[in-house]
């Protein structure tokens, strides 16, 4: 990514999380219906530790989403999910493809930012997504989630648990 790219990305970054500090709506509804997933794929992390916490949670498999952002175009190949992306689907004005704007513009309960570098085409997409609570890690930009985790990143199922354990506390969750 050229610094020019880099430095306006940055810039755009910032004044969203700001806009949304202020902004911040939150819903009177306690019922936890979706769940949304910014993964990074250099985590190696198989989808399926998400479909079990939908699971836990009473969610359809259908109402959890999971984006896989990939650095390059090679990756994308090798990668088992059907929505992912590249830097090269945001421009240096942060004009986001039809399909990033979808993912972002559709409202969730819960999004999870499953990544642990601060690369800004983990955070931007995350920022731009219109959800009620975010969840992520201790080790990336902490103005980007409400909740955070303090776990190794490798363990994802202590994360799993653990964000169930606060999700089922801040959502009505039926067992």
């Amino acid at each position: 990514m050229s610094w020019l790219k880099q430095l306006l990305l940055n810039g755009l970054y910032k004044k969203t999380i700001k806009s949304n500090a202020l902004s911040k709506k939150r819903s009177d509804s306690k019922v936890l219906r979706t769940v949304s997933i910014i993964l990074d794929h250099r985590m190696a992390v198989d989808i399926s530790h998400f479909n079990k916490m939908g699971k836990a949670l009473n969610i359809p498999k259908s109402n959890i989403r999971v984006l896989t952002y990939c650095q390059s175009d090679s990756k994308l190949e090798t990668t088992n999910t059907a929505l992912k992306y590249t830097g090269k689907d945001i421009t240096k004005w942060g004009v986001m493809n039809d399909f990033l704007n979808e993912f972002c513009s559709r409202k969730t309960d819960v999004l999870i930012n499953y990544f642990d570098k601060n690369d800004i085409n983990l955070n931007y997409v995350s920022a731009k997504t219109d959800h009620q609570i975010s969840v992520g890690l201790k080790t990336v930009d902490h103005t980007l989630n409400d909740l955070i985790i303090d776990v190794d990143p490798k363990e994802i199922d202590v994360f799993i648990s653990e964000c169930l354990k606060y999700l089922k506390i801040f959502f009505n969750v039926k067992k």
